[in-house]
């Protein structure tokens, strides 16, 4: 018999991954995941990337990523902790942890370099949250943690380059640029100006010296922090592979949440993560699935008032045939690449907003379904 969501939350599972494509209210999933871990007794932290700025507020998330607890007029019987994730704070955060002296790191953090690399060199953002995630796994406040990834082929991105800074130093480019400039270090900073041209020799020339130069001297002052950054890379990708980690889609009854979210599915099997769930979000209410199905067994006309115009009951057909896709392609192509059977999470489309605790505390408490 497989496991429940409610096994995982409460035996199995330390982090729980959730991504799928954009638009599907993954965000807001992911939130109700980490409330309703914590309606089970939870010390839960939650990350989110991008969540939408107006659920944000209504929370009182800080845009600084700040760690904020989730209050509720509801009683909890754990606790949730969100952050969003603030790119270059936690770029700071991890120059100041692997710099080898805070002088070091000052220098670094104010070099025009680190300042574009830090907003704009790709991958770092995920890369950061990552970095983040690992920091929250080994935080002992939280017994579960939820992260909410990127949209789309963003994830796959996430979860497929976890060292996409440490492999600077792979570079033979980059090592034989910067290794001039480490022997003029070991002479003393303040000499590096004065030997740097000679030691650059005829690459200087043609490419720009002033360029190479403050290039090769922000590597040479990143290098211990491109290890540390490497270190950290090995740790979450260890803990990303771990069996104590969950991966959820999250997706819609709509043909490009279908078509996006097996593609998804796919490719996060053929990067070695293994699927174990699906949350099927913003489906037909039960009690009009129940009607549809109801008219479309009858053969008397007079049927067609219990729901509405001709139009508009072609349009619940034709979303009831979407979600009939979802369970009998989806899912069973998932299970089959996966070599799993998957948890199903059926969540209906709300009548109401979700935008403030409240309603999103009665969101959460979809999750209490049998899976």
């Amino acid at each position: 018999m497989p496991l429940s969501l409610l096994d995982l939350v409460q035996e199995k599972k330390k982090v729980f991954v959730l991504l799928g494509p954009g638009g599907v209210g993954k965000t807001t999933c992911s939130i109700g995941l980490a409330v309703y871990a914590a309606m089970q007794g939870k010390r839960v932290g939650l990350l989110s990337i991008d969540p939408a700025r107006r659920l944000a507020s209504a929370l009182g998330l800080s845009f600084e990523g700040k760690p904020t607890v989730l209050k509720f007029d509801e009683a909890l019987a754990g606790s949730v902790e969100a952050s969003m994730l603030d790119q270059k704070a936690m770029f700071d955060h991890m120059v100041h942890r692997y710099a080898p002296s805070p002088e070091v790191a000052e220098k670094i953090i104010r070099h025009p370099l680190y300042l574009a690399a830090s907003t704009h060199l790709s991958g770092s953002i995920e890369y950061m949250a990552l970095a983040r995630l690992q920091e929250m796994v080994e935080d002992r406040r939280y017994e579960i943690v939820v992260l909410d990834t990127p949209p789309d082929g963003h994830a796959l991105d996430f979860l497929s380059r976890p060292d996409v800074l440490s492999r600077f130093r792979e570079q033979r480019v980059m090592n034989w640029l910067v290794k001039p400039f480490l022997f003029a270090a070991k002479l003393g900073i303040g000499r590096l100006m004065n030997l740097g041209e000679k030691l650059m020799g005829g690459v200087a020339q043609v490419t720009g010296f002033k360029a190479l130069q403050s290039l090769a001297e922000f590597l040479v002052l990143i290098q211990q922090v491109i290890d540390g950054f490497h270190s950290a890379s090995e740790k979450v990708l260890k803990t990303l592979r771990d069996s104590s980690t969950s991966f959820f889609l999250v997706t819609a009854p709509t043909p490009p949440g279908i078509r996006t979210g097996l593609a998804l599915g796919t490719q996060l099997g053929a990067i070695g993560y293994g699927l174990d769930g699906v949350i099927l979000n913003r489906l037909l209410l039960r009690e009009i699935r129940r009607e549809l199905g109801a008219y479309q067994t009858e053969e008397s006309p007079q049927q067609a008032g219990k729901l509405s115009a001709a139009a508009f009951l072609s349009q619940l057909g034709q979303r009831k045939i979407n979600e009939q896709g979802v369970r009998s392609e989806l899912l069973a192509k998932l299970s089959k690449i996966h070599a799993r059977e998957l948890i199903t999470l059926e969540i209906d489309e709300k009548p109401y907003a979700i935008h403030n605790p409240s309603s999103l505390f009665q969101f959460a408490s979809s999750f209490v379904v049998k899976d």
